[in-house]
């Protein structure tokens, strides 16, 4: 028996259409806040996948307390989101932007090397086989876009658990197998 269950791979049918009723909403919020509309797909997804990660608690929530409790976190999970993009939009007081510098050296290892490929989730690599036709469509690309993040993010953090409870469950049997001096 499992406390806490697993994270489904497809987003549930309640999760899409709530997607679908704040989408177009979200985004105009998002473009509105990042300066424009293709600068917005850096915002909404990521209020999306917050929502997708605690869907059963919101609807858990919701339902004993018969409020939409869903629509309260999205704002402040907006709220949230959007401060932390204009913190990383500041410039520096003395009005320079950090310039990042890459320094190739000639040596024999990292000639042959080549430079690390850039990681992506599978709902990144999906996404272009989508088809944004009807506009419901769209909404269900993000929903299940979202989902996937969430679902990706909860397999990483439980993996992260598993790994501090074998170190400690290791460490825990080396202690009891220490000989006294």
């Amino acid at each position: 028996m499992r406390l806490i269950p697993a994270l489904a791979l497809e987003p549930p049918h309640a999760y899409v259409a709530f997607v679908a009723t704040h989408l177009e909403p979200l985004r105009a919020q998002a473009a509105s806040v990042v300066g424009d509309e293709e600068d917005a797909e850096q915002l909404y997804p990521e209020v999306l996948t917050d929502v997708a990660a605690r869907w059963r608690w919101l609807r858990w929530r919701g339902w004993l307390s018969r409020r939409e409790v869903a629509e309260g976190y999205l704002r402040r999970a907006f709220l949230r989101r959007s401060r932390r993009w204009r913190e990383r939009q500041v410039e520096p007081a003395d009005g320079w932007a950090p310039v990042e510098i890459e320094v190739w050296t000639a040596d024999r290892w990292t000639m042959h090397r080549p430079p690390p490929q850039e990681r992506s989730s599978g709902a990144t690599r999906l996404a272009e086989f989508v088809r944004p036709a009807p506009s419901d469509a769209g909404a269900f690309a993000e929903a299940a876009i979202a989902w996937w993040h969430a679902y990706e993010a909860r397999r990483r953090r439980r993996l992260i658990a598993y790994v501090v409870l074998l170190c400690l469950l290791a460490a825990l049997v080396a202690r009891l197998t220490e000989v006294p001096a």
